[in-house]
C-alpha cells in the first residue's frame, strides 16, 4: 500500500475525530466526573450531591453527597486543570478531547518513527486514526486516548531501556509512574499498581501461552466476582469468559493483526509481548467479572448485560501499539498490509472507516437532559428541587447529564430527585414528605401519559437533538405547592 494511501486514511480518521467531537454528546460517565470536578474545584471536596450512582432501590434515589473519595485523583486533577483554564461547559470537554485524542496520534507517530522509522509510523498512526473505538472515545470524552498516549510513551520507554547499553534505569521511570497514574484513571486503589509491577517483572521470566493467558484471565474474573460479594458458582461466569475473549479478538486482534503470524525469538520482542499478553488475560477476566457482577446487580439476564455494556471492552484499545510494536521489534520488515493479506487487509480497513461513518451518521445521541439542564439554568429558582422520571438504563447517570449545563459552577442548591414512571411518585409528590421543594419534573425519553393536574409544560429550546419524549414540567400555579 503506497505512502500517499495511508496519508489519505489518516486524513480520513482525523476528520472523524474532528467530527466525533463536533456531533457526539459527552458521555455518561464524563458527565459524572465533570460533577466531581467541579464541586471540587468549588469547596473543595469532590462530590455527587444529588445521590451515590448506585442507588439500593430500583425504583427511584435518596439525595445524598457521595464522595469520590480520590479513586480518579489523576483524571480529575486533568479535568480540572482544563476547566481552570478555560471554564467549566461542555465546549470545553469537547475540545479538551479532541486535543487529547490527536496528541494521542501525534505521540504514536513520534514515539514510532523514533523507534521504527517513518514509514511504520505513518501507517500505525493512519490504523489508529480510523480505529473506532478511539473516535467514538473522542466523541463521548472517554478515557482511552488519554491512556492509549500514556502507554505509547511507556512502551517507547521500556523498549529504550531494553536497547540501551546497561540497561539505562532512568527509562523506567515513566512506565513505573505511568502504572499509578492509569490505576487513579480507573478508579482502582493504588496497591494494584504493585501488583502489576510485580505481574510485569514474573512475565520476562518465562513465555506466556494461550493456556497461561486462559489461566489468568479466569483467575481475574473469579477474583473480580469474589470482591464484589458474588458467587463463583454460576453459568454466567462461563458465558461471561467466552463473550470476553470474543471480544477481544474483535475490539484488538482484528483490528492490528493484519500481518503475518509470528514467533517471537528476540528476547526483547518477547519481552513486550509477554507484557502485553499479560495486560490482555487480566482485562479479559476484568471485563467478564464486571460484565457478571453487573448482572447480579441489575438482576439481569447475562445477555441483557452484554448488550447494555457492550462497549466495556473498548478498555483493549490500550494495547494496539504494544502489540505491533513487539512484532517490529521481532521483525523490523513487518507489514500491516502484506502480499499475502492484502485483499483481508484492504477489507477491513474499508470496514472500518465504513463503520465510523455510519456511527457518526446514525448513533450519535441525544443530549435531551443537557440541553434541558442549559435551559433550568436560566430558569430555576434558588431551593427549587427537580423530580427526573426515568425508566432508562443507568438513570442517576443520565440525570446527573443535567449538572454540568444546570450548575457548571456546583454551586447551586437545587438538588434533583430520580423516580421511575411507576414508583408512585405522583403520590409521593402530593404528599409533600421527602418532594416539598420540588417545582420542576424533568421526563427523559421513556415518558409519562399526562401532565399532572396543576402543573403545565414548558416548551423545551433548542430541542433539535431531542427524543420526542422528553419534556419539562413546571408548577404552573400562584400559590405554594406545600403548605
Amino acid at each position: 500500500m503506497e505512502k500517499r494511501y495511508w496519508k489519505i486514511l489518516l486524513i480520513i480518521g482525523i476528520l472523524f475525530h474532528i467530527l466525533a467531537a463536533l456531533i457526539m454528546p459527552i458521555g455518561l460517565d464524563a458527565h459524572v466526573h465533570s460533577t466531581y470536578v467541579t464541586d471540587q474545584m468549588d469547596d473543595g471536596e469532590g462530590h455527587l450531591e444529588w445521590g451515590e450512582l448506585r442507588q439500593e432501590s430500583e425504583t427511584g434515589s435518596t439525595p445524598s453527597e457521595s464522595s469520590s473519595e480520590n479513586r480518579w485523583f489523576a483524571w480529575h486533577i486533568f479535568i480540572e486543570a482544563w476547566f481552570t483554564l478555560f471554564g467549566a461547559s461542555l465546549v470545553t470537554l469537547h475540545a479538551m478531547s479532541l486535543i487529547v485524542s490527536l496528541g494521542c496520534l501525534a505521540t504514536i507517530f513520534l514515539a514510532t518513527r523514533g523507534l521504527f522509522g517513518i514509514d511504520q509510523a505513518l501507517k500505525i498512526t493512519a490504523l489508529a486514526s480510523i480505529y473506532p473505538p478511539l473516535i467514538r472515545a473522542t466523541g463521548r470524552f472517554y478515557q482511552e486516548n488519554a491512556i492509549l498516549l500514556i502507554v505509547t510513551i511507556s512502551s517507547y520507554c521500556v523498549i529504550k531501556y531494553l536497547q540501551s547499553e546497561n540497561k539505562q534505569p532512568k527509562w523506567l521511570v515513566f512506565p513505573i509512574l505511568s502504572i499509578f497514574i492509569l490505576a487513579s484513571f480507573k478508579g482502582m486503589p493504588l496497591w494494584m499498581g504493585i501488583v502489576a509491577i510485580s505481574g510485569f517483572y514474573v512475565s520476562t521470566k518465562f513465555d506466556i501461552d494461550v493456556y497461561k493467558l486462559l489461566i489468568i484471565a479466569i483467575s481475574v474474573e473469579l477474583f473480580v466476582i469474589w470482591r464484589n460479594g458474588i458467587s463463583i458458582l454460576q453459568l454466567n461466569i462461563i458465558l461471561a469468559f467466552l463473550a470476553s475473549v470474543i471480544a477481544a479478538i474483535i475490539f484488538l486482534y482484528c483490528a492490528v493483526l493484519l500481518g503475518k503470524n509470528m514467533s517471537f525469538n528476540n528476547k526483547n520482542s518477547l519481552i513486550i509481548h509477554n507484557g502485553t499478553i499479560l495486560i490482555l488475560a487480566v482485562l479479559i477476566g476484568w471485563v467478564a467479572g464486571l460484565w457478571v457482577s453487573e448482572s447480579y446487580y441489575q438482576n439481569s439476564s447475562i445477555f441483557e448485560v452484554f448488550y447494555k455494556f457492550r462497549n466495556n471492552p473498548r478498555y483493549l484499545t490500550l494495547l494496539f501499539v504494544p502489540l505491533l510494536y513487539s512484532r517490529l521489534l521481532e521483525d523490523d520488515s513487518y507489514e500491516l498490509i502484506s502480499e499475502k493479506n492484502k485483499s483481508y487487509g484492504y477489507s477491513f480497513l474499508i470496514i472500518m472507516v465504513v463503520i465510523n461513518a455510519a456511527v457518526l451518521s446514525l448513533a450519535v445521541g441525544e443530549r435531551g437532559t443537557q440541553i434541558i439542564g442549559e435551559q433550568l439554568n436560566s430558569d430555576i429558582e434558588s431551593g427549587q428541587d427537580i423530580l427526573f422520571i426515568s425508566d432508562a438504563n443507568l438513570a442517576m447517570h443520565r440525570m446527573y447529564t443535567m449538572h454540568l449545563t444546570l450548575d457548571p459552577e456546583s454551586d447551586n442548591d437545587n438538588l434533583a430527585i430520580w423516580r421511575t414512571s411507576d414508583s408512585g411518585w405522583l403520590s409521593e409528590l402530593n404528599e409533600c414528605e421527602k418532594m416539598s421543594n420540588v417545582h420542576w419534573i424533568v421526563v427523559d425519553y421513556t415518558g409519562i401519559e399526562t401532565v399532572p393536574e396543576n402543573w403545565e409544560e414548558i416548551e423545551i429550546e433548542f430541542d433539535s437533538d431531542i427524543h420526542e419524549g422528553y419534556r419539562l414540567l413546571k408548577w404552573g400555579e400562584d400559590f405554594a405547592r406545600c403548605p
